[in-house]
């Protein structure tokens, strides 16, 4: 700040006798003191022509110093004289600008006759005493009423002021409009009390530490969460409360949080309740920086997270243990139809076989019942393999492009002998506006749509089945159609009819088994559909038979299905030359019937009854193709398998392999061929499954393919 004495004299025409005014001036840093000061000091000066000025407004112009009376009239605020009986003996022409009186309206009266009752009461009170002790005063807040009845807030301040003689004359002072200020002042107290409020009532604990962990504010949330009242907390460290393993990662992680001036989110620490259990709170905080930057404490807030924490273990260990359950689950069913599915392989093998054998009609009765009891029997393990899988949610739909005219005529033609057995008529219906070329799980549809008819076969002793398509809705690209199939069968009471959905159930009359089927069609058929985004439903009366619908949405293909596509599923024919296949299988009867069907097609074959054979087989003769078994003594296939792989990298040849097993859980075939399998077939299959197999991975040329 520049010297005030080399200051530039504001008023250089002065009477020498008033260089008191020109002093005031300068030295003044307040204006509001300044301008009291300087009535003080007229007041004082010996110069009457001065003091008859300062008595009337009316004067001022008859004053040389016009440049005072300037500088007077020109501040905001309003400038007044009181004297002993309170009574106003001077105003500044401020006053109308604040109350909307002129000055000589003002003259004569008191300051209390401008304020409500209520406030003119409160602040005589106050005044009384400050004019007993002829004490000056300041920044006094009283409330006045203006001429138009509006109320405004001022801060007055004033000092005595005395004669030549010293005796007591009254107040000089000045009033200054705070209304704004006090508005802004409210807002905030009353944002204050409100943000108090919230910090009161918060769910979560609000809390401050210092940089050394002991805590400088608490909301009294800390007394739910911890039992403790804040004020026990203040002063203490947080460490003090802290489990012993959540305090080691807090000093390991808090030193750099504080050298980076970063807060966290989502800290989820076990502090000691007062009746010593432990509580999980989930922390949040932000740094709190002083003028230099410097982190010097954090500010933050906890949740009470301990019911959520205690129900994630409580979730966390039933899942662990639903999985080991599903694992065992696995594990089992792997077993069990790896142990069921090995001896299927020559039961349904050789049936097959025997089918083209020269035998008598009883004998043909007895294959006939044995085929189909090893059906009976691969269906049901496919069944409960099927049911395994939508349960835990691994069953996969694969959608490609099929006619569905093809599909369902072809269904149809599967199940002509029972259909002629029972003397039935079957009817297919699909609506002109149906689309033939569509895209979706060609298996899975016509693995439901197969449970339908064949229940709808098995449940019907005369009369007729009918398949209807029909479409629901249609888009650009999407169709949902509702394929229904009708019978004139037993029907089912409206009781039952959501109870046949049960694994294992059946509709009435099949308790006694009269019908046959082991109940998991139509669990493993809604549980398909809903998995291909569509539903089951079921129309029925007992007696008067069963309408299901199976509706489907799919999409839509354009364009046409290659020769190729259209015969995907026909049984191929080998067309091309004889192969030398090494043939791994430690059970010599599937090793027999596997090694019958090869030689029938003319191929040559060598079988090895575990892996290690296998290995030694492979390394003393050259083979085109191996099939090798993956559960051998001695050494399994995939052990096989990696020497083969291994050895092909010195050699450059490669030998084709394609795993058997009696493993078919889902994924079981992707898994295989990531192995480097480069085919895979399950048990049972039957010699078309087989020969379709050879096709895919051999590639012979030939008319057929």
């Amino acid at each position: 700040m520049a010297d005030r004495k080399k200051q530039k004299r504001p008023f250089p025409n002065l009477p020498e006798g008033l260089k008191q005014l020109e002093q005031a001036i300068l030295s003044s840093v307040d204006p509001e003191r300044m301008l009291v000061k300087l009535l003080n000091i007229v007041r004082s000066n010996s110069e009457s022509k001065l003091t008859e000025a300062i008595q009337g407004e009316s004067t001022w112009r008859d004053i040389e110093l016009g440049h005072f009376k300037t500088l007077v009239e020109s501040v905001n605020d309003w400038i007044w004289e009181v004297d002993t009986f309170g009574l106003y003996t001077y105003v500044s022409p401020r006053i109308k600008d604040l109350l909307g009186y002129e000055p000589s309206e003002v003259l004569g009266k008191t300051p209390f006759d401008f304020m409500p009752d209520e406030e003119a009461e409160r602040v005589r009170k106050v005044f009384a005493e400050i004019a007993r002790n002829r004490h000056p005063f300041y920044a006094l807040e009283n409330i006045n009423r203006t001429r138009n009845g509006d109320l405004i807030v001022l801060e007055t301040s004033g000092v005595p002021y005395f004669d030549s003689q010293g005796r007591f004359l009254g107040y000089q002072g000045v009033d200054r409009d705070i209304t704004e200020r006090m508005k802004v002042k409210d807002e905030l107290r009353k944002s204050k009390d409100k943000l108090q409020n919230i910090l009161d009532t918060s769910s979560d604990w609000i809390w401050e530490i210092d940089l050394t962990g002991q805590h400088i504010y608490s909301n009294p949330r800390l007394l739910d969460l911890l039992g403790y009242q804040p004020d026990e907390f203040i002063g203490k460290k947080y460490f003090e409360f802290l489990h012993s393993e959540d305090l080691k990662e807090v000093e390991e992680i808090l030193p750099r949080l504080i050298s980076e001036k970063k807060g966290w989110h989502g800290w989820v620490l076990r502090w000691r309740h007062k009746d010593g259990s432990y509580r999980y709170l989930e922390s949040s905080a932000k740094p709190i920086l002083n003028a230099l930057n410097e982190v010097v404490g954090y500010s933050g807030s906890d949740r009470d997270i301990t019911e959520r924490k205690t129900n994630e273990m409580a979730l966390l260990a039933a899942t662990q243990a639903a999985e080991s359950a599903n694992q065992a689950k696995d594990l089992f069913l792997a077993k069990m139809s790896h142990e069921i599915r090995t001896p299927l392989t020559t039961i349904v093998g050789f049936g097959e076989l025997l089918e083209d054998a020269d035998l008598t009609p009883e004998q043909k009765k007895y294959l006939d019942a044995i085929n189909t009891s090893g059906s009976a029997l691969a269906s049901l393990i496919n069944d409960i393999l099927d049911l395994s899988k939508a349960e835990t949610g691994k069953l996969a739909i694969r959608p490609k492009s099929f006619r569905l005219q093809t599909l369902i005529s072809k269904l149809v033609a599967t199940q002509e002998p029972q259909i002629e057995a029972k003397n039935l008529s079957v009817h297919i219906h699909i609506n002109h506006d149906v689309p033939d070329l569509l895209v979706g799980d060609q298996l899975r549809i016509q693995q439901v749509l197969l449970n339908l008819l064949g229940n709808a076969i098995k449940y019907t002793d005369k009369g007729s089945i009918n398949i209807t398509v029909s479409v629901i809705e249609e888009t650009d690209l999407r169709v949902l159609l509702d394929l229904s199939i009708k019978d004139t069968g037993i029907g089912i009471p409206k009781d039952l009819q959501e109870h046949i959905f049960k694994p294992f159930a059946q509709a009435p009359g099949a308790g006694t088994n009269n019908h046959g089927g082991f109940g998991l069609g139509l669990t493993i058929s809604r549980s398909l559909a809903v998995l291909m985004g569509g539903s089951i439903r079921l129309e029925s009366g007992e007696g008067v038979g069963s309408t299901f619908h199976l509706v489907i949405p799919l999409q839509k293909k354009k364009g046409s299905l290659s020769e190729k596509t259209c015969q995907q599923g026909k049984s191929s024919l080998w067309t091309g030359p004889p192969l030398n296949i090494l043939l791994a299988e430690d059970n010599p009867v599937n090793s027999q019937f596997i090694k019958i069907v090869l030689e029938n097609m003319g191929h040559e074959v060598t079988v090895a009854e575990n892996g290690k054979v296998a290995l030694d087989t492979l390394n003393a003769k050259t083979f085109d193709l191996a099939l090798m078994d993956i559960q051998m003594p001695v050494m399994t296939g995939q052990d096989v398998l990696h020497v083969i792989r291994e050895l092909e990298k010195i050699t450059g040849k490669r030998l084709l392999v394609i795993a058997l097993t009696a493993y078919a859980l889902i994924g079981d075939q992707e898994k295989y061929l990531n192995m480097g399998f480069d085919g895979y077939l399950s048990k049972p299959f039957k010699a078309k499954e087989l020969v379709n197999e050879l096709v895919r991975v051999v590639k012979p040329r030939g008319p057929s393919l």
